[in-house]
């Protein structure tokens, strides 16, 4: 697709250095027993937050982003389904905080639950494990949140991208956190929204909407989430999250033509609104 990006970024990141070049003091808790890197038998990737957030500023989603990062891992393109997504050829597992996504309904959401800017690494367990239960022969993926801190912050983030094919080929981005807290308590609240335009090709003409699994083609989605986070004592703490999620498309579809025609006959199918 010969599409040209136009990126609306006012906070500048400074790069990140790449995961598997983290130090051994990087902890890892989605083995629920928060080991370092090193003591860690299978292979293990952290990405931080910050080389996510760079990628998805540059108009990547957050699954292309996984694809380019962790190694072995397949993934689909362009819609909200991680339907068919595996590390090496098998299963993998989804976490948020380590609360296990997956279910026995696979919906195949697990990658469109949460908003990038709310993450703050991700940690990867390359190989076969049960301790999260059935289908993560190939891995898991534990989604760290962003935590309030003592010092008072305040985030910003907004961005736009175009390819100029026309007035609907754009997208928008808006999102904004604060945080805070003491030396017992602290939390942080976040806000982010997400707008997609249509899909074009080389010769300005829209991609066909995938009515199937969903494609994010005029879409929008909104993250809200707060957490929290009590100390009781030296050893011991209290950690709170709540997250509101929507995830929705528009009022377009596909449209096979008068009586099926694009597949009963030589008519053509093509997206378009206006559809419930």
């Amino acid at each position: 697709m010969n599409k040209r990006l136009w990126v609306l970024n006012p906070l500048l990141l400074a790069t990140a250095l790449p995961a598997w070049a983290a130090d051994d003091s990087m902890i890892v808790s989605a083995n629920r027993t928060h080991r370092t890197v090193a003591e860690m038998a299978q292979t293990t990737w952290v990405i931080e937050g910050q080389e996510i957030e760079q990628q998805v500023q540059g108009g990547k989603e957050f699954k292309d982003v996984l694809a380019q990062l962790i190694p072995g891992i397949d993934v689909s393109s362009q819609g909200r389904t991680n339907y068919g997504m595996n590390m090496r050829g098998r299963a993998i597992v989804v976490l948020i905080d380590g609360v296990r996504l997956n279910s026995s309904r696979t919906d195949s959401r697990q990658l469109d639950s949460i908003d990038p800017f709310n993450i703050e690494h991700i940690e990867v367990i390359s190989g076969a494990t049960s301790l999260y239960g059935g289908g993560s022969t190939g891995g898991l993926i534990n989604i760290v949140t962003k935590k309030g801190q003592q010092e008072r912050q305040v985030d910003l983030e907004l961005g736009s991208k175009t390819g100029f094919a026309n007035s609907n080929d754009h997208d928008e981005r808006v999102a904004a956190a604060v945080s805070g807290g003491t030396d017992h308590a602290s939390g942080r609240l976040s806000v982010a929204y997400q707008r997609f335009g249509g899909w074009y090709d080389g010769n300005n003409d829209a991609l066909i909407l995938d009515n199937t699994q969903t494609g994010l083609q005029h879409s929008d989605r909104l993250d809200v989430m707060g957490t929290g986070t009590i100390e009781i004592d030296e050893n011991r703490q209290l950690q709170l999250v709540t997250q509101y999620y929507k995830s929705q498309g528009d009022d377009y579809g596909l449209y096979l033509g008068k009586n099926m025609s694009a597949v009963t006959g030589d008519g053509k199918a093509f997206t378009t609104d206006g559809l419930n």
